[in-house]
């Protein structure tokens, strides 16, 4: 298999909060150390659930205990802030682009607009 064969993405994401490219690095060091060369959902989530994370925060805060997997997702969905008051952060909602290369990139770009 050649490099051209590969498949590679690039991936930018605009507006992103600095506890987001913290996951995101994060999540990049822990598949490197499972040896792999992609970033999956898996990594990320991993990440997002290590120690000192805003979701840990919220569970130590109200001494939840052990969970269902319905009460981590109601969790993680009440660690959400209100709505930005004022004029400070990005002046335009985030958003995530990507582009896709190698032989399996129609499938994974419809796959990624099929699912976001």
């Amino acid at each position: 298999m050649t490099t051209g064969d590969r498949d590679e993405t690039i991936t930018t994401i605009t507006g992103a909060a600095p506890s987001v490219i913290v996951a995101l690095r994060r999540a990049a060091t822990i598949a490197a150390e499972h040896g792999h060369n992609h970033l999956g959902v898996e990594d990320l989530l991993a990440a997002l659930l290590e120690p000192g994370s805003p979701l840990e925060l919220r569970w130590r805060q109200r001494n939840l205990g052990a969970l269902t997997f319905d009460e981590v997702r109601e969790l993680a969905q009440a660690t959400i802030p209100g709505a930005v008051i004022g004029d400070h952060g990005p002046a335009d909602p985030a958003t995530v682009v990507f582009e896709v290369s190698g032989r399996h990139s129609d499938e994974f770009t419809a796959m990624i607009n099929q699912r976001s």
